[in-house]
């Protein structure tokens, strides 16, 4: 056989083995990246898992503590107790109970999000009355703050198929962490608009507002601000989440935006149809 053919052969043996070798090493290195992915996301979990489950703990902990010692002081005492006294105790336990139904509600709704069993129930109704209605009733809470709250919703909202009682959950949400991080003095609006196909709701308030590098995290599960401006935040981190979960469940979009010269403005939009 001619010595270039056999050259020649040789070459081209060679170049297979290159590239058998080196389709080999990068399928290795390609499983290899997913392995430390798959390593690295399970190592995150594990890290959350041990953060969440003290926390939750936590937070069921308390209102049990407070319905076992009201409960215990009524059944040893009641004989010696007034009727205020009595009264004051079970108001302790309904107010404990109802935390704990909002809490494991709470968890029950991020649970049929993530497995996409989450669903709303629309009616035709009227946005702006449900808004008014929400403000009338943390009137109270923001007057025990000494914070202004205001509604202001255009008269040109026309009335849409929407979720009644999950609106007023995001209102809730929405409308809680408002007064609850604006200072005394400070003021809480509520601004709805018509903007072409859509409605939009402003939740916008003159408090301590969100720091830039907690902002991406705001709709994460379990994220928790921490202590602002000297108020702590507590809860189990889901409210924004659900809230978001909600809006998206009737076609919309939920963002937060500063409100310069300070505080906090949230704003989602429900589409019309």
């Amino acid at each position: 056989m001619n010595v270039q053919i056999i050259l020649n052969i040789l070459v081209i043996v060679e170049s297979l083995l290159l590239l058998v070798i080196s389709i080999t090493l990068f399928r290795k290195t390609s499983d290899f990246k997913k392995l430390k992915k798959y390593e690295e996301a399970l190592i995150m979990f594990q890290a959350n898992q041990n953060d969440v489950i003290p926390m939750l703990v936590h937070e069921l902990r308390a209102p049990l503590s407070v319905v076992k010692g009201a409960s215990d002081l009524l059944l040893k005492s009641t004989d010696e107790m007034n009727a205020d006294q009595v009264r004051d105790l079970l108001a302790q336990i309904k107010s404990s109970s109802e935390g704990l139904l909002k809490m494991v509600g709470d968890i029950l709704d991020v649970s049929k999000m993530e497995g996409g069993k989450f669903q709303i129930s629309k009616v035709f109704g009227s946005l702006g009355g449900l808004l008014k209605e929400e403000c009338a009733y943390f009137e109270s809470l923001a007057r025990v703050k000494e914070v202004s709250l205001s509604c202001a919703t255009g008269e040109n909202i026309p009335e849409f198929s929407f979720d009644p009682e999950r609106v007023k959950q995001v209102m809730s949400n929405l409308l809680s962490n408002a007064i609850k991080f604006t200072p005394k003095g400070g003021s809480v609006e509520v601004i709805a608009r018509h903007v072409d196909r859509i409605v939009e709701v402003v939740v916008e308030d003159t408090g301590i507002g969100v720091p830039e590098k907690d902002q991406p995290k705001l709709f994460h599960k379990f994220f928790q601000a921490g202590n602002q401006g000297g108020v702590t935040q507590k809860g189990t981190g889901l409210g924004l989440v659900i809230t978001k979960g909600i809006v998206e469940a009737h076609g919309g979009k939920i963002w937060y935006e500063d409100n310069k010269p300070k505080g906090a403005k949230f704003i989602f939009a429900l589409p019309l149809k």
